[in-house]
């Protein structure tokens, strides 16, 4: 339970720290209820149910997690919750309540300005929208494209850059993904993994003592390219692997093939 609510807790924090979609939600639902109590009750007492019921209810939670382990990331969850339909409705409402045309488009200026500010601006203001290690750097972009352009068969990565390649790459095949590390994350797709892969990605936090057993083992399951992380004096040659790039925090390694 004390984990459900911590990944409740992180995925708010981690949404917009200038500002949110969830706050003009419930400052919608508040218009709502002062402007016409009678006539949006139903809109108001649905949107609160979801909220209250499912959505911030870590009990509920907890279940949806244990049943359906792919909910363990919490995101799809909130889509319950109808922001695109509540907002536009509230404001449309507010608008409609006023009667004066000047009036009406000093607070279409307004509700404009409170949408673009929840939104950090469409993203134009990324350092109070997204937190540093949610966004892909030029180095990892980088490393994406050259796979990209090598379009191997297999994957080894580094945990690090495993989010990057998956959302960024051209359907890249990854050896392992977040499933392997995160708790019931169980798409259905997936039966498990070995043991030998769980060994494999404990040796991936350390590339530098383990390089030889993480070439060995990734060639012995048929990878093609290693990402691993950078360390001093990393051998050109490591097993049957030859390094083809090399950046500031990782190297990648290609299955030599002559």
């Amino acid at each position: 339970m004390r984990e459900t609510i911590d990944i409740m807790l992180r995925y708010f924090s981690d949404t917009k720290l200038a500002g949110s979609y969830f706050l003009l939600f419930l400052v919608s639902i508040v218009l709502l209820y002062y402007l016409d109590r009678q006539k949006n009750r139903w809109f108001i007492l649905y949107g609160i149910s979801v909220l209250v019921v499912i959505v911030m209810n870590p009990v509920i939670m907890w279940v949806l997690m244990q049943m359906f382990g792919s909910l363990s990331s919490y995101g799809p969850v909130t889509l319950l919750v109808p922001i695109l339909f509540y907002v536009p409705f509230a404001a449309a409402e507010l608008n409609d309540s006023l009667k004066d045309v000047k009036q009406r488009r000093l607070v279409t200026a307004i509700l404009v300005f409170l949408i673009f500010i929840c939104g950090n601006m469409c993203g134009l203001i990324k350092d109070y929208s997204v937190y540093d290690n949610n966004i892909s750097d030029s180095e990892e972009l980088d490393i994406v494209g050259y796979l990209n352009g090598v379009r191997p068969n297999m994957i080894l990565a580094d945990e690090a850059l495993i989010p990057v390649i998956s959302s960024r790459g051209n359907a890249l095949p990854l050896f392992y993904g977040r499933d392997l590390w995160t708790a019931n994350m169980d798409t259905g797709i997936m039966d498990g993994y070995n043991e030998e892969a769980y060994t494999l990605f404990d040796a991936m936090k350390n590339s530098e003592e383990n390089a030889d057993f993480i070439a060995d083992t990734a060639y012995e399951y048929r990878c093609d390219i290693i990402v691993m992380d950078s360390f001093e004096e990393a051998p050109a040659v490591l097993g049957n692997y030859k390094m083809t790039k090399q950046t500031d925090n990782y190297l990648v390694y290609e299955l030599d093939k002559e």
